[in-house]
């Protein structure tokens, strides 16, 4: 199989760790800019974007969550997202970790549109608010009382490890304490260090 990805985006290193955590080592990593709408990108993925799980098949598969529930699903004996379709806890709370991401990457496309003047001072602050008040929510959330990983704390590693590689000036770990000491627990396993961006 073939993931296109790239070193920076959080999605894609949510599968990049993912693979690396479940021990999947027949995924090969084609590191691509997709920015630049390359013709495997775009045959793979019409909307262009990453990340892109072809198949040894040649049958592709997108975006990040399908990719790492069908990697579960497929190679993982269903442990990142567990195997009762009802675990409405969990699926919960993957979905407001996603949400997060969602907005920790839209507040850094409203910081590149800084050098063309465009920037929004009302929608860099809601994407901010909603990073704090959605971290606040993890200090009260199991997610953070867990010693093992599933998708949530996967993705949950990423995102905390996106924002301080992005967005360094926001100040989440005063609002989130025992979510920061957990992180700072959590992301030095191996499947981490590996996939950090840069």
């Amino acid at each position: 199989m073939k993931l296109l990805c790239s070193l920076a985006s959080p999605y894609a290193r949510c599968v990049r760790s993912l693979i690396r955590y479940l021990g999947i080592t027949d995924i090969e990593e084609v590191i691509i800019n997709p920015m630049e709408n390359t013709a495997e990108l775009l045959d793979a993925n019409p909307l262009g974007q990453i990340p892109c799980l072809i198949t040894n098949d040649g049958v592709p598969i997108f975006d990040s969550e399908v990719i790492m529930r069908y990697l579960d699903a497929e190679l993982g004996d269903n442990q990142m997202f567990g195997g009762k379709a009802n675990n409405w806890v969990l699926q919960c709370q993957f979905s407001l970790i996603k949400g997060l991401i969602d907005s920790s990457v839209k507040l850094r496309q409203e910081q590149m549109r800084e050098d063309e003047g465009v920037r929004s001072a009302f929608w860099t602050s809601r994407f901010e608010q909603a990073l704090l008040r959605g971290l606040m929510q993890m200090e009260n959330q199991a997610v953070i009382t867990q010693t093992t990983i599933q998708a949530p704390q996967l993705a949950l590693i990423c995102l905390l490890d996106y924002i301080d590689f992005r967005h360094p000036e926001l100040d989440w770990r005063k609002v989130a304490p025992a979510t920061a000491l957990w992180f700072s627990q959590m992301r030095d396993l191996p499947a981490f260090i590996e996939t950090r961006p840069h």
